[in-house]
């Protein structure tokens, strides 16, 4: 008895856990059936190595879903057989999104999506270092400079448009300066680079190059002549103490200055009245030499010469 009483606790707990388990899952599943989430594709003209299913899809570095489905959209789509048929060959890529527009999802999510495509929101596929893995990202680009791929289908999920990697972006730039390098003339270009290498040849040929060594040459000894020279000047005994005796004049004028402003503050007037008479002295003194260039026996004998009669 008592062994059948075990027996039935252990099958009701069993039972038990299973309940709880298939519950829980029941509640995962309604939680994931009832999650927001906005299909958006979009189509690339180039290759998606390492994109895959599952792959996380990225705004400006934070997971917002991930890739739900590659193909070519030929594939999903009709194209005329002779018109856009090119576009056949363009990749389709369908994302999920669960973590960005969850507040526009109630309200018109394609006009808010038009307009921010408008600003330049782009999807671009971007490879993870040296692993070869990829991701997609969404960003804001120029949009002049990465104009929408044409399309003539109406795409039945939210579109986004595309731009292309920086890797394409890179191959596409070298490959047109390798056709600028190829049609470039380069025999043409060679020709005038020896032609320039002759004509510096023939100038270096013509220029008289030792007068001009000699010339550098005998200016350089002179520096040097000028150089030992000051050099010697400055080694002087006298040089020596030039400096603690020019600090000492220095301080000397500069009292004297101070004396001076003094005094010319003080006896302004009576030398302003010593100025003058300076200046008529030395009037007296400019006609006093004129007359002895004139008469030089006036400082002998007092009174200029006479006059001879004829």
């Amino acid at each position: 008895m008592r062994k059948k009483s075990n027996y039935f606790k252990i099958g009701l707990f069993v039972i038990s856990s299973l309940v709880v388990l298939v519950v829980f899952t029941v509640l995962l599943g309604v939680s994931s059936f009832f999650e927001k989430t906005l299909k958006i594709e979009t189509y690339f003209d180039e290759s998606v190595q390492g994109l895959d299913v599952g792959s996380p899809v990225k705004y400006r570095g934070v997971t917002i879903g991930s890739v739900k489905r590659i193909s070519f959209v030929s594939d999903l789509y009709k194209l005329k057989q002779n018109k856009n048929y090119h576009h056949g060959k363009y990749v389709y890529v369908l994302m999920s999104i669960k973590g960005l527009f969850n507040s526009a999802l109630d309200a018109n999510i394609e006009s808010a999506l038009n307009e921010m495509i408008s600003n330049g929101l782009r999807v671009k596929l971007t490879t993870k270092g040296l692993t070869g893995t990829s991701f997609l990202e969404m960003d804001y680009v120029d949009k002049e400079s990465n104009k929408p791929l044409e399309i003539s289908w109406k795409p039945e999920s939210i579109y986004v448009p595309s731009t292309q990697s920086t890797f394409t972006k890179i191959g596409a730039s070298v490959d047109e300066f390798i056709k600028k390098l190829e049609s470039a003339n380069l025999e043409e270009l060679a020709l005038h680079i020896d032609e320039l290498v002759v004509t510096i040849n023939q100038a270096i040929k013509e220029a008289n190059v030792s007068n001009l060594t000699k010339s550098g040459s005998s200016f350089v000894d002179e520096l040097r002549q000028t150089n030992k020279a000051f050099q010697k000047i400055l080694s002087s005994p006298g040089m020596q103490n030039a400096p603690a005796q020019l600090s000492e004049s220095l301080d000397n004028l500069s009292k004297s200055m101070k004396k001076l402003n003094g005094m010319l503050n003080d006896s302004n007037r009576d030398i302003h009245i010593a100025v003058e008479n300076l200046r008529l002295v030395t009037e007296d003194l400019r006609e006093v030499s004129s007359n002895a260039k004139k008469y030089p026996s006036l400082f002998f004998f007092g009174e200029p010469p006479s006059r001879t009669k004829r």
